[in-house]
């Protein structure tokens, strides 16, 4: 996978468009040159104009020579094509495998960045964070989870003017603080000079716990009113028993995890691999269940051994865009047999 172009994929795919059109030409002229700009055009199924620019540009840059015959590739642009075709067939390879796991999960759209090693939640996380910056608007209500990939999104969140509040989705879980869903909300909220809310509560309290603080308690009420607002829900996915030990579930919720085949968890949710509910814990935040009734929703993972997680947790939304990295793919790709990819 070429990174670059995975980058100006995303960043600028006019760019994209350009250079596939121009490796059209290039590569029909390495087979049938000499060839005129019309012959080009209608077999490209480009317009003249279009052609007649396209080839102005491989001229200036040496890459095509124009004669009374018709128009040929110099050998500088001969020995291009084929390292131009492997880059572009590996792009468009991605490109479908984009596809086909959306229509294998059924959510709304799947984004898969290049994997970097130690920088794979610096990629994950810079893609994430474009995605988010494009539907946030500055009456927008942005709940987010917590987590390193939330962490690593808030990071490579640029600076800019958008002024939304920014709440966490649920109470604390784990003891990182730099990964508490409210750290990260408060670190969203300085980055685009909005608001934030913070839910001073830890996930997984008794239902009784939970319904005397909402009652009694008119800011927890007030936040939880604000969470259950959201227009933009961003969140992370984890290991089912990974996350039971960060949480400090009791064995015998582990044991309940395992007897029902769960191996994902989200919003304090633990699901099996056809996307069932087998255990959640309690809070007043949100929980997969309320996706449906929320605008725009950003699920965000990495790793070939999440693949089975992320899974799980898209199955029990049935909408979200996925943002994952290329090993995870590759893991989800074959749980979900698609090897012919």
């Amino acid at each position: 996978m070429n990174e670059l172009l995975m980058i100006y994929e995303r960043i600028a795919p006019e760019l994209m468009t350009i250079m596939k059109e121009r490796y059209k030409l290039m590569n029909l002229l390495a087979y049938e040159a000499p060839l005129g700009r019309r012959s080009l055009a209608i077999a490209t199924d480009l317009s003249e104009g279009t052609v007649r620019n396209h080839i102005d540009v491989l001229r200036k840059n040496g890459l095509i020579e124009i004669s009374k015959p018709g128009i040929v590739l110099t050998e500088e642009g001969q020995e291009l094509v084929p390292k131009l075709r492997n880059t572009l067939y590996e792009l468009e390879k991605f490109g479908d495998l984009e596809v086909h796991l959306q229509q294998a999960l059924g959510v709304d759209r799947v984004i898969i960045t290049p994997t970097e090693g130690a920088l794979m939640l610096k990629k994950i996380g810079f893609t994430a964070a474009k995605v988010v910056q494009q539907v946030v608007k500055p009456d927008s209500i942005v709940a987010v989870s917590g987590g390193s990939t939330m962490a690593a999104m808030a990071e490579e969140m640029p600076h800019s003017v958008l002024r939304p509040t920014v709440v966490p989705a649920r109470g604390g879980v784990g003891e990182v603080v730099a990964y508490q869903a409210n750290v990260i909300a408060s670190v969203l909220a300085e980055r685009w000079q909005g608001h934030y809310k913070m839910l001073h509560l830890p996930d997984g309290l008794s239902k009784d716990s939970l319904h005397m603080l909402v009652t009694l308690e008119p800011q927890i009420k007030e936040i939880s009113e604000l969470i259950h607002s959201t227009d933009v829900l961003v969140f992370g996915i984890g290991q089912a028993l990974h996350m039971a030990d960060v949480r400090h579930l009791p064995e015998s919720t582990r044991h309940m995890l395992v007897d029902g085949g769960a191996v994902g968890e989200a919003l304090g949710q633990y699901c099996s691999i056809d996307g069932s509910v087998v255990y959640a814990t309690n809070n007043i935040g949100l929980s997969l269940g309320d996706i449906q009734h929320i605008p725009h929703v950003i699920a965000v993972a990495g790793g070939y051994e999440k693949a089975e997680a992320i899974i799980s947790i898209m199955r029990a939304c049935k909408k979200a865009t996925l943002i994952i990295d290329e090993q995870a793919a590759e893991g989800m790709k074959d749980v979900l047999n698609l090897s012919h990819l």
